[in-house]
Formats: C-alpha cells, structure tokens, sequence
C-alpha cells in the first residue's frame, strides 16, 4: 500500500511518514552502535553480493549475543567505582545495542 500524499501548509507534497520520526532517534548513540557495525564488517565481510554477514545470523542468535553483551555489562556496572572501566561498559552497551538491532531488524524482515 503506497503512503497518503500530504500537503503542508505552503502546499508542499511528500508521503506521510505516519509516526516514524527519524529526527528523534538518539544520535549519540546511533553513532556508537554504526562504529560497532563498521567495526564487525571489518570482522566479517560482506558476501561477495554485498549481503552483510550479519543478514545470515537469525533473530535468536542475535538476542542470544545482546543479552551476554548486556549481562556483561551490568557484571561490570555493579563492581565498586574505582574497579569500573568506562570504555568496556561503553563497548558492551554499544554492542548489547548493535545486537538487539539485528535481532529486530531480522524479526522485521521475517528472516528468524
């Protein structure tokens, strides 16, 4: 189904993109989970098609991976402040994220 064809108040015409809201995605952190998937497509590249690797790895592996990312994390967060390195909760935050995306991002497709 094609989106409705707004017109705004100057008469400009564009589809309605309904709820989405691009401008209000975290980008900060939206930074941080495109460093740890450029840093993986250095890890694992692209097929030879430039399907990424990561398309090839199901909704559960990837949720699997997220949860060990984030249990690391809160290991790590519930040690006493002098013992907390803040670059390793960022890493495993940043990766925690980058997984879960890939889990949603291959429920959305239908691809699990």
């Amino acid at each position: 189904m094609e989106p409705e064809i707004i017109t705004n108040e100057k008469g400009g015409k564009q589809s309605d993109i309904g709820l989405s809201k691009m401008t209000e995605v975290p980008p900060l952190a939206l930074i941080e989970v495109s460093k740890v998937m450029g840093y993986g497509s250095t890890r694992y590249p692209r097929e030879a098609d430039g399907t990424p690797n990561w398309y090839k790895i199901d909704c559960k592996s990837n949720l699997d991976h997220a949860m060990l990312h984030l249990g690391n994390y809160l290991a790590h967060k519930n040690l006493p402040a002098v013992d907390q390195k803040p670059e390793y909760l960022l890493d495993e935050l940043s990766h925690f994220t980058a997984r879960a995306m890939m889990g949603l991002e291959q429920f959305l497709r239908g691809t699990i």
